[in-house]
C-alpha cells in the first residue's frame, strides 16, 4: 500500500508557505485599496493624464518597490525619521537616494508592505497611454539606451523601467536630474544612478528633449 504522508506534508507546507509567497511580490488587491492617495496625480489605474508625471501602469514591480523605498528614505530623512538601521540594505537606500519632496506626505508613512502592495497594484494594470503624436524616427543616442531599456523602450529586466509610451516631460526631468547629479559638488542631487549618469553626461540639453520625445511616442505595450 503506497505511503501518502509524504504527499501530505508537501501539500501542508506548500499550503503554509503560499501566503508568504505571495505576499513577498505583493498583493494587488490591498495595492489597490492604498492607491487612491496617488491617482490625483498618477491617474486612474496609473494612467497619467498630468504633463511631468509618470504613468505608472503596467511598470516593473521590482522597480517600483526600489524606487518607492528611496522616495521613502529622503522622505523620513527630511522629517526627521531617518531610519537607525545599519543594515548594507539602508545603506545602500541611502547611496542610491531618490527625493521628492512632492512625494514626502505620501510615502513617509508606507510600510514594507504597503510598497509591495502598491507596486503589484501598478504593475499588474494594462498600460493604454495614448501617443501625443506620431512615432519619430531614432536618435543616434538611442542606440546606447536600449542595452538596458530594451528595444523600443521595453526592458526584459524587471529592475529597469520601461520607458516607451512614458510622459515625456517627465522623462526630460529625470534625465536632467541625473545630468545635474553628475554636475554638483559632492555628486548631490535627487536622482542617483551611476550607469545614468555616466550616460547623460555627454548628452545636450536638445538630445535630452529628442531622446525623451522619442521614447514618449512609443507604444507602452
Amino acid at each position: 500500500m503506497r505511503d501518502w504522508r509524504p504527499c501530505a506534508i508537501l501539500i501542508l507546507l506548500a499550503t503554509l508557505l503560499l501566503p508568504q509567497i505571495v505576499h513577498a511580490q505583493g498583493d494587488p488587491s490591498r495595492g489597490a485599496q492604498l492607491s487612491g492617495q496617488c491617482e490625483e496625480c498618477h491617474g486612474d489605474a496609473g494612467e497619467n493624464r498630468i504633463e511631468g508625471f509618470p504613468n505608472l501602469a503596467n511598470q516593473n514591480y521590482n522597480y517600483l518597490v526600489k524606487q518607492l523605498r528611496e522616495i521613502r528614505t529622503s522622505a523620513r530623512e527630511r522629517y526627521g525619521e531617518a531610519t537607525r538601521q545599519q543594515s548594507a540594505e539602508a545603506k545602500a537606500l541611502l547611496r542610491a537616494k531618490r527625493s521628492n519632496e512632492i512625494m514626502d506626505p505620501f510615502v513617509v508613512e508606507l510600510s514594507d508592505e504597503d510598497i509591495h502592495d502598491l507596486s503589484a497594484y501598478y504593475a499588474d494594470q494594462a498600460c493604454n497611454a495614448v501617443m501625443v503624436g506620431a512615432p519619430l524616427p531614432a536618435p543616434k543616442i538611442e542606440a546606447r539606451c536600449q542595452v538596458c531599456h530594451g528595444k523600443f523602450g521595453i526592458t526584459k529586466n524587471s529592475n529597469i523601467p520601461n520607458i516607451a509610451g512614458q510622459d515625456a516631460l517627465y522623462l526630460e526631468q529625470q534625465l536632467l536630474n541625473f545630468k545635474t547629479a553628475t554636475e554638483m559638488a559632492g555628486g548631490a542631487g535627487n536622482r542617483r544612478a551611476g550607469i545614468m549618469e555616466s550616460q547623460v553626461r555627454m548628452l545636450s540639453d536638445q538630445d535630452i528633449k529628442d531622446i525623451s520625445l522619442y521614447y514618449a511616442r512609443l507604444p507602452c505595450r
